[in-house]
């Protein structure tokens, strides 16, 4: 059993590990939790009797459960694909398997831009940009997106996030709300309130591919880059296909649709971003070069203080 996030995603690894489920012949039960964190506090509440054998997240919410000790560690005798992971997508606890990389970056709604004659954003600093005042949207800190939006406008220096709160207090005339969930930013980008914010190129981009009229580019300073990430759960039910669905998640030709059809990046060296997922998007390995690898330490011990800070600015 796999906790799981839901939505899309849930169903792009449900078509890529049909094949598993018959090669193993088992029946894969996905069971949507909530988010990335209630996930993990799932996994933690239940490590007496573990109910689930793999939970699904993002790095973020891995880390805590590594700290925490609810992941068994990753047995490279099984999880053979192991040894072609990027060096960024290992964690030191060897308990975490990062399966595809994405990062924030600003989508705008270029007709609407045309329109007004407005220039295309290039910095994270156009965010507060006067012609887009009322019409910007940013995920609450709460939310990965909003933390690394903040993370970005703090000059891409967690030691900055006081001046990365005070901007957003300077500029909270225009920003009406710090959307509560991805889903909400994206039901008001799709009703055409927010003609510019963040987002991450996992979201955005299948938005693009639906028709909705807005580009994604990541800005000149570059960004923050994350992980989506599975873990199998220590004395789980199942433990051995555990450590195969880990091995299964990093095969190349699993990769590569991850890549196609939920627009991550690799974190298996092998496979390649082509040009035409690069132009809508998707890092390749110079954009990952580029892009900035939080502490989740730093993150762990410092997101309830930033999100109060920024709760009070925004009052």
């Amino acid at each position: 059993m796999v906790a799981a996030l839901g939505g899309a995603l849930q169903q792009t690894l449900k078509e890529v590990f049909e094949p598993f489920e018959k090669q193993y012949s088992v029946t894969i039960r996905w069971v949507p939790v909530g988010s990335s964190v209630e996930n993990v506090a799932r996994a933690a509440a239940t490590r007496q009797k573990p109910e689930f054998d793999l939970v699904i997240g993002e790095n973020q919410s891995h880390y805590t459960g590594s700290v925490q000790g609810l992941w068994a560690p990753i047995d490279e005798k099984i999880v053979t694909n192991y040894k072609d992971q990027l060096p960024m997508a290992r964690v030191p606890s060897n308990d975490v398997v990062n399966f595809g990389f994405y990062v924030a970056g600003v989508f705008y709604a270029y007709k609407e831009f045309e329109k007004r004659g407005w220039t295309a954003p290039t910095h994270w600093s156009d965010l507060f940009r006067k012609e887009f005042c009322g019409r910007v949207g940013i995920n609450n800190v709460s939310v990965s997106y909003g933390l690394y939006t903040l993370i970005m406008i703090s000059d891409a220096d967690p030691a900055k996030v006081p001046d990365g709160v005070a901007k957003l207090a300077a500029n909270k005339s225009c920003i009406p709300v710090l959307e509560p969930t991805p889903a909400k930013l994206e039901e008001k980008i799709l009703l055409g309130d927010y003609l510019i914010g963040v987002h991450g190129s996992v979201r955005a981009i299948p938005l693009i591919k639906k028709g909705t009229p807005i580009k994604f580019r990541i800005p000149d300073e570059g960004t923050v880059i994350a992980s989506s990430s599975v873990s199998a759960v220590k004395d789980s039910p199942n433990p051995r296909m555990a450590q195969e669905f880990l091995n299964w998640i990093l095969r190349p030709d699993v990769q590569a649709q991850l890549m196609q059809k939920a627009f991550y990046s690799p974190t298996n060296r092998n496979v390649k971003v082509p040009p035409e997922l690069v132009e809508l998007g998707v890092p390749d390995a110079a954009v990952l070069q580029r892009s900035l690898r939080l502490d989740e330490k730093v993150v762990d011990s410092n997101r309830r203080q930033w999100i109060r800070q920024v709760e009070r600015a925004m009052e």
